[in-house]
């Protein structure tokens, strides 16, 4: 079953044709209309008239950088909601920059292609949600961490903040069989290293359960190791590199307790 009724409408702002090819070429399996502008003010002149429900914006282009750009998408009441993408090349605070003027997202160039389609769809399943639930009120997920390192299931949870959502943790897969039985989490937190068992198969599993399948997972895996998964992004919904860093663990986390508590509100 598709995750949207309809396609949705990405906006893809790049300067470069070759680059605006590939990252289509990229998109082009998600089944969405890709709209694209060439600089900033090429992008809010669009904008006027169209109404995207995802934003991929480049950082460095003539005209309007996308920096500027982003910052007056946000400051307009009638595209603030709509969820804007970083992609860039620049390295240093690029990151930074990109939320300081109200990025919901970055990824750096060239993006992995898996990473790159579950960030996508992963905002745009939120859009298309909070379009039919609103804004939900604020709420502590119950969130399942499984990974065999006592530190990065530490790591979680303190980057999170503990106040921010009740944990659940287990080592392996047939712990975490146990306690999806036992608690119902509304988001997993899948190492790629579990004590027994295999972090694909359990993904997989739960992406095939009727019950479970829309269950948000946030995939932890090492340099080089996303290539493995590509075939099993569908059960995936974000992916973050480690080891960990506060700030990162922290958005990702939300960002999949912010979709778990709409897709509630919306089944309720």
């Amino acid at each position: 079953m598709s995750l949207f009724e309809s396609p949705m409408t990405i906006l893809m702002v790049e300067d470069n044709a070759l680059q605006r090819r590939q990252i289509e070429a990229q998109l082009h399996p998600l089944g969405h209309r890709v709209m694209t502008a060439s600089n900033g003010q090429e992008a809010l002149d669009i904008l006027v008239h169209s109404r995207p429900d995802l934003i991929i914006m480049d950082a460095v282009m003539p005209s309007m950088d996308g920096f500027k750009a982003c910052e007056m998408i946000k400051a307009d009441p009638r595209t603030a909601g709509v969820p804007v993408i970083v992609l860039t090349a620049l390295s240093r605070d690029a990151k930074d920059r990109s939320y300081a003027v109200g990025a919901d997202d970055f990824l750096r160039k060239p993006a992995n292609n898996m990473l790159l389609q579950v960030r996508v769809q992963t905002h745009l399943r939120i859009r298309a949600l909070a379009q039919q639930a609103g804004t939900p009120a604020p709420a502590r997920a119950k969130v399942l961490v499984v990974s065999a390192s006592s530190l990065i299931r530490s790591q979680v949870q303190n980057h999170c903040g503990k106040d921010q959502a009740l944990f659940l943790e287990a080592q392996g897969e047939g712990q975490a069989r146990a306690q999806i039985m036992a608690h119902h989490p509304e988001v997993m937190v899948l190492d790629t290293e579990l004590a027994e068992g295999s972090a694909q198969s359990l993904a997989l599993d739960i992406h095939e359960a009727e019950d479970l399948k829309s269950m948000p997972i946030l995939l932890l895996y090492n340099p080089g190791e996303l290539e493995t998964w590509t075939r099993l992004q569908q059960p995936v919904s974000d992916a973050l590199e480690k080891p960990l860093v506060a700030p990162e663990t922290r958005r990702r986390v939300a960002l999949l307790s912010h979709l778990a508590q709409l897709q509630k509100l919306v089944q309720a």
